[in-house]
């Protein structure tokens, strides 16, 4: 009997090595193998597919971030030809880029939070649909008033949109080299925005497309707005974190009112003066920011969850990388402002002209975001310190241009100077949000990107108002020549002490 079950067994030959081999190649090759049909590309492995595919869906995500800092700038160069057109007030003109940047600073951290709780790919969806129509709306408008409340529900849109870039990118690419170059990449847009607010709203200004006038610099928005919509549809994967319990409304009310407030205050003191409305609302602001701190610890403890957990304020990186992030973005904020007027009003330019003067200072960024994982890679972590203290340098040459050189040659004497600026500003835009969020958990990525960009906008915004109100009471007494040189020598101090944050931030971990 024994032998005749062996006998049986022996009847299904065992696979031989050779064999074995075979059906190994059949196996990786997806359906039937007709190698001769097919030809070799059938053996070839997939993998690359998902990988461009989240490099396509990073593009998709860095346009919309680019669309909501350009219009953070743009409208800067539209203000005069607004003022023109419907002989407003100043104040009411200094409205519309002062109430886009409110709105956006007030909301950034809800929309971030509201993009971990209920996916970050809807929430952005749903921002851009709104960032397009308000942008549609404001190009409609007819009066001051219309245009301004315009301009606040664009800045909502956007504080929608944006976190759920930096929180996407967060999930999207591991803790490797991928994601260094994609926030890496997400830094340079921010640099390269700024930038292009001033070049792209002074040549449509020029251009009078249609006889639109300033309307076009929204209008510009829209089929922006249709690309990103479409291209996140079909490429951005959906992602919502573990966010139990309902959003912290207390916090969002507390956070939204006290940023409001202050940044208000900010923007509109040094213009009519620091009367009791303005003293009194900067107070408010800063004593409701002081009360969200502590009713976020009371949230956390209680056990559910706050919108700016406590728990980030006890990371080095992100502790450290919020003031470092104020110093760098205040000044960078400052310059623009301060160069963008001097070039205008002290030198007589056009739009299109002083436009023209900040495409080398975008071309140097743009050259330093590229070079800059190549040279932290073979110069270590000094060379982003050392990038601050060159975008000191390059102040001071500009503020030395501004002294000694004839109005007729400043155009030139300035370009030294601008190109020492944008190359380090580069290098450090390109890596200082990746080094502030460098071990932020998943589940706190929408709150604590929307925490480091309400940092960057309200550094912008306190920069422009304190070097502005600086500028304004040096130039009364001194002139505008010794008002834009004072103030840049305090913009390049604020560099310095950039590169001395920047040395003392923690490292980025090494790749796994």
């Amino acid at each position: 009997m024994l032998v005749i079950l062996v006998g049986k067994r022996r009847r299904r030959p065992f696979p031989s090595l050779r064999t074995l081999r075979k059906g190994l190649i059949v196996s990786r090759i997806p359906g039937p193998a007709r190698p001769s049909a097919r030809g070799p590309q059938r053996t070839l492995p997939t993998p690359p597919s998902p990988d461009r595919r989240r490099w396509a869906a990073l593009a998709v995500l860095l346009l919309g971030a680019f669309m909501g800092f350009l219009d953070i700038f743009i409208v800067n160069v539209a203000a005069p030809a607004i003022q023109t057109e419907w002989h407003a007030p100043f104040a009411d003109v200094q409205l519309v880029p002062a109430g886009y940047t409110l709105a956006y600073a007030a909301g950034l951290v809800t929309g971030g939070r509201l993009g971990d709780a209920f996916g970050r790919r809807r929430v952005f969806l749903y921002g851009v649909g709104a960032f397009a129509v308000t942008s549609a709306g404001c190009a409609l408008a007819t009066t001051p008033a219309f245009l301004i409340g315009a301009r606040l529900l664009q800045g909502l849109a956007a504080a929608a949109m944006l976190p759920q870039v930096l929180a996407l990118i967060q999930v999207t690419f591991p803790q490797d080299r991928a994601r260094a170059r994609a926030l890496g990449l997400y830094g340079a847009v921010i640099g390269a925005g700024v930038l292009a607010g001033q070049i792209l709203g002074g040549m449509l200004i020029a251009w009078d497309i249609a006889g639109l006038g300033w309307r076009t610099v929204f209008l510009v928005n829209v089929p922006l707005c249709a690309v990103t919509f479409v291209g996140a549809v079909l490429l951005v994967g959906e992602d919502r974190a573990a966010v139990a319990g309902r959003l912290d409304l207390g916090g969002a009310s507390l956070l939204g009112l006290g940023l409001f407030g202050m940044v208000h205050a900010l923007v509109t003191g040094p213009e009519r003066g620091w009367t009791a409305v303005p003293s009194c609302e900067l107070a408010t602001g800063t004593a409701l920011l002081g009360l969200f701190l502590v009713w976020e610890r009371r949230v956390e403890r209680a056990g559910r969850t706050p919108l700016l957990p406590p728990r980030l304020l006890a990371q080095r990186g992100f502790s450290r990388g919020l003031p470092t992030v104020v110093c760098f973005y205040g000044a960078n904020g400052a310059f623009v402002f301060l160069l963008a007027f001097h070039l205008q009003h002290a030198l007589g330019f056009s739009p299109l002209g002083s436009a023209l003067e900040f495409v080398p200072l975008a071309v140097l960024t743009s050259v330093g975001s590229a070079l800059c994982g190549r040279m932290v890679a073979r110069l270590g972590r000094w060379t982003v310190p050392a990038a601050a203290v060159l975008t000191a340098v390059g102040l001071l040459a500009v503020g030395a241009a501004v002294e000694t050189a004839a109005p007729g040659g400043q155009a030139v004497a300035l370009l030294p100077g601008l190109v020492l600026y944008g190359f380090g500003g580069g290098i450090v835009a390109t890596s200082l949000i990746g080094l502030a969020l460098d071990g932020v958990a998943a589940a706190d990525a929408g709150a604590a990107s929307g925490g480091i960009l309400t940092a960057v906008q309200a550094a912008e915004a306190a920069g422009v108002a304190g070097v502005g109100a600086l500028f304004a009471r040096l130039a009364a007494t001194g002139g505008a020549v010794r008002g834009f040189s004072a103030s840049v020598l305090v913009l390049a101090g604020l560099s310095a002490l950039t590169a001395v944050l920047l040395y003392f931030l923690p490292a980025r971990r090494p790749a796994p």
